[in-house]
Order: structure tokens, then C-alpha cells, then sequence
């Protein structure tokens, strides 16, 4: 990211868009696998957040798991939702002491009860956040985007 000295404040954008691509490359460049790569990723995740936060971004989308996605093994598939249950849960208090407001788009009844229930949740907990929409793209597509017009 860019210092905070080489950022024209004036001209944030009201909507940034994040593609999570290549967590499971970079672990496996890593000799790792893809899975760590993944959890890895939240440590940036958070810090994207916090600081677009700061900047005055007023929409932040992070494209995090694509209806594409669901080809990749089981298993993979199993630590992502099981990865995205903890984060949601993990890092609901922050968004509601910074007021930053979840929702969603994409296919979210396909998604595992248990991540509908604790997505459900954390956006019920955090509807009342001013500072900042973040939204998570979850088995979400193109084609979502023009069922939905």
C-alpha cells in the first residue's frame, strides 16, 4: 500500500473493489498448503479494511469466494467456509467499534447454515455502522450481478 504521504486525501474513491486472488499460489510457492495461504490472507484482509476505514472509503467490496469456487477439492472448500466463520466471528466486535456496517451479495443460500447464520449475525449486529459498508462477495458471480437488475 501506499505511504500515507503519497495518498491525495482529496480524491479517495466513495467505492473500492477487492479480487482475493493467489493466497494458494503464494503458499504453495511457499512449500506450504494452499489452506495457509488463505489464513495468511487475513492478516491483509484486516489491515485493507482498517485502512480504507481511516481513509474515508465509504464502500469497501472484497471478492472473496466465487461460485467458481466451489469446483476446488472438498477440502479446501471445507477449510474456506470453516476460515470464513471464524474470521466473520472473530472480527464482528471491530467492525461494530468502528462502525463499519456488513453485508453481503452473492448466492448465500448455497453457503454452509452455519456461515448464512453467523453472516446473518454479524450483518444484524452491525446494520447500525456509519463509517463504512464492507461487503463480502460470497459465491457470488458476474452473472449474480445481472440476475439480480
Amino acid at each position: 500500500m501506499a505511504e500515507r504521504s503519497e495518498i491525495d486525501l482529496s480524491n479517495i474513491p466513495a467505492h473500492v473493489a477487492v479480487i482475493m486472488d493467489g493466497n494458494g499460489r503464494w503458499a504453495k510457492q511457499r512449500g506450504g498448503l494452499r489452506v495457509f495461504g488463505h489464513q495468511s490472507a487475513i492478516t491483509a484482509v484486516r489491515d485493507t479494511v482498517e485502512e480504507a476505514a481511516e481513509l474515508g472509503v465509504r464502500y469497501l467490496t472484497l471478492y472473496a469466494f466465487s461460485t467458481e469456487n466451489w469446483n476446488r477439492p472438498a477440502f479446501e472448500v471445507t477449510a474456506l467456509m470453516q476460515l470464513l466463520v471464524h474470521t466473520i466471528r472473530q472480527e464482528t466486535p471491530t467492525l461494530l467499534k468502528n462502525s463499519v456496517r456488513l453485508q453481503s451479495i452473492g448466492e448465500i443460500n448455497n453457503l454452509p447454515k452455519n456461515c448464512q447464520r453467523e453472516l446473518a449475525e454479524a450483518i444484524e449486529l452491525t446494520k447500525s455502522g456509519t463509517r463504512m459498508t464492507l461487503v463480502l462477495a460470497l459465491s457470488y458471480s458476474g452473472r449474480w450481478d445481472l440476475t439480480q437488475a
